[in-house]
């Protein structure tokens, strides 16, 4: 909010001079009253400063929180996969969070959570939602938002997301199934940019390696991995094309305005 150029009042019992003379007890009740007068002038002249501060502050009030659709669009298929596709390929349901920066769903290189793992594996998102709770009696998640499995591939997931400038970060993630231990999503999505709530972005979705299980392929047998690895991207063939490394989908951002 920008700040207001504090408000001069100047008045005339202030300037005026005592003339000789004049009545002493007349001038001082003259006096008297003009500091009446600065007075009362002085405080409707701060009532209408503090009515024009009030206008900013609401309006500030009113962007703490922003509301987003997250729409989902998973290219993933036989046509862009064609490596051992599987039968009946899908998506677990998604789970979202808004947080801030002492809250990390996954990340490049750590180690997963036993909820993550569950979720990458069997597409259990209870564990996951625990940790999370967990995470939000600390305050270091607002919202919790989960949406249903995507039961056919390619194709969409949409949720609304609500979140608070305390919390400005988006992360979320769902199990590709059938897989050993794979999943998409991304994670520490900045909503705010040069302190402003974006109004839309786009999120390439890549496929992420949970390191919790050495199967190298979709229908792998379990084959528990101890100690658990780092997060990664898969890199099997499945996931390669002439180009490089093939993109799941992507995920798009957009600010709804009631």
């Amino acid at each position: 909010m920008r700040g207001l150029a504090k408000p001069s009042f100047e008045s005339e019992a202030c300037t005026g001079q005592y003339e000789p003379g004049q009545d002493s007890k007349q001038n001082r009740g003259d006096g008297f009253m003009g500091s009446r007068q600065a007075v009362s002038r002085t405080s409707i002249g701060t009532i209408a400063a503090l009515m024009l501060l009030v206008a900013p502050i609401s309006a500030m009030d009113a962007d703490e929180t922003a509301t987003y659709q997250l729409e989902l669009d998973i290219t993933w298929s036989a046509e862009t996969n064609p490596l051992e596709f599987p039968l009946g390929a899908h998506l677990s349901s998604v789970l979202a969070a808004t947080h801030h920066g002492r809250y990390t769903m996954f990340r490049d290189g750590d180690t997963a959570s036993s909820g993550l793992e569950l979720v990458a594996e069997n597409g259990r998102t209870s564990i996951m939602k625990a940790e999370m709770a967990e995470a939000q009696r600390r305050d270091r998640l607002d919202a919790i938002i989960e949406a249903g499995a995507l039961k056919k591939v390619p194709g969409q997931v949409t949720m609304t997301i609500t979140a608070k400038k305390s919390h400005p970060l988006l992360s979320f993630v769902t199990m590709i199934a059938p897989s050993p231990d794979w999943f998409t999503g991304a994670a520490d999505v900045s909503l705010i940019q040069d302190d402003k709530w974006i109004e839309q972005q786009e999120i390439t979705l890549w496929a992420w390696d949970s390191g919790t299980d050495s199967g190298e392929s979709y229908t792998a047998q379990n084959l528990d991995t101890q100690p658990r690895q780092s997060i990664r991207l898969v890199t099997t063939p499945h996931f390669l094309g002439e180009a490089g490394l093939v993109p799941f989908g992507r995920a798009m951002l957009k600010r709804v305005r009631e």
